[in-house]
């Protein structure tokens, strides 16, 4: 009689124990981030709550590590599985951005042990998760089971969490997308191109401030400048630059008060490009969490490569003439 009350003890004194843990992970992480105030939250998620879902041992987590397979092996979260951003875009395109054809992510991601049903947890050590979310999301994955670790590894790092050399073994699996796509995530250059005069849309480039001017440019553009009538506000803003939440977003009231203060506003339909979709990506989930309607927010995939290959004109300077 006494073994069986000790093991009944023992079978409800572990979920309360998990379920304190997560309370006490939440109230440690609410400041975190800085005070969040996100009115996109489902898709963030803090290092001490990842924690606590790999300590709960939830069978329906996935973990991906959007890095390169080198630093992949140098050392990850426990449990992720890694996929390289080189497997995403559509190698058919002359330019980087455009998404793989849907059936074809859905192989990769069955073929790394991930089902539709699972959440999935992204993180990197730049802006690449966010390229990753953004098509996922574009292929109608439920925003509620994708997220993303803010501040990435080196948020997971800094509070001594541990990292591990091997690699999960997850069999294949069958994968389907379990809604319709989101077509509004993804913008054209022909959509660029509507908004430029249209009332109630605004390009938003993201790129460093001196190759906004065309005072330089990166390796396969084909002129130097932006998108003419394009706002210039560099993806690094929307980051934390220093101290204990480095690399972190900054507060939804932040953000806000950044992009409004360039009239960037969430009754917009504000469409982003960087020199290629990495940085444009990260813009739009920062825009996101700061309140702004998904619906609105657009990518320009084939973003600056594309544009300074095209015929299209270009200005330079903060308000150069078109070229």
């Amino acid at each position: 009689m006494a073994g069986r009350r000790r093991q009944h003890r023992r079978q409800w004194r572990r979920p309360l124990l998990l379920a304190l843990t997560w309370c006490l992970a939440l109230a440690a992480g609410a400041p975190a981030v800085p005070q969040g105030g996100y009115a996109g939250s489902e898709v963030l998620l803090q290092a001490e709550e990842l924690k606590v879902l790999l300590d709960q041992g939830d069978p329906n987590l996935r973990i991906i590590d959007f890095r390169h397979q080198a630093k992949y092996y140098l050392g990850h979260i426990p449990g992720a599985i890694q996929i390289w951003r080189r497997e995403t875009p559509d190698q058919k395109k002359p330019w980087p951005g455009l998404p793989v054809p849907r059936a074809q992510m859905e192989k990769l991601l069955g073929r790394r042990g991930i089902a539709a049903r699972h959440t999935i947890v992204i993180y990197s050590d730049q802006c690449d998760h966010t390229h990753l979310w953004w098509v996922l999301a574009h292929y109608g994955f439920p925003l509620e089971r994708l997220k993303l670790l803010d501040g990435g590894l080196e948020a997971w790092k800094r509070k001594g969490y541990p990292t591990q050399l091997t690699s999960p073994r997850l069999q294949p699996v069958t994968f389907k997308f379990p809604a319709e796509p989101r077509g509004s995530l993804l913008a054209t250059l022909n959509d660029v191109k509507a908004a430029l005069s249209a009332p109630g849309k605004v390009i938003l480039d993201v790129r460093p401030k001196d190759q906004y001017l065309g005072e330089k440019t990166r390796e396969g553009a084909a002129r130097r400048g932006h998108i003419p009538g394009a706002v210039s506000i560099p993806v690094k803003e929307a980051r934390v630059p220093d101290g204990p939440d480095k690399g972190c977003w900054k507060s939804a009231a932040e953000i806000r008060k950044i992009y409004a203060g360039r009239d960037v506003t969430p009754d917009r339909d504000v469409y982003i490009y960087g020199h290629t979709d990495l940085c444009a990506t990260y813009t739009l989930a920062s825009l996101y969490l700061a309140g702004y309607p998904l619906e609105k927010l657009h990518v320009y995939a084939g973003s600056w490569l594309e544009w300074s290959r095209s015929k299209e004109p270009v200005a330079t300077g903060s308000s150069g003439p078109a070229q």
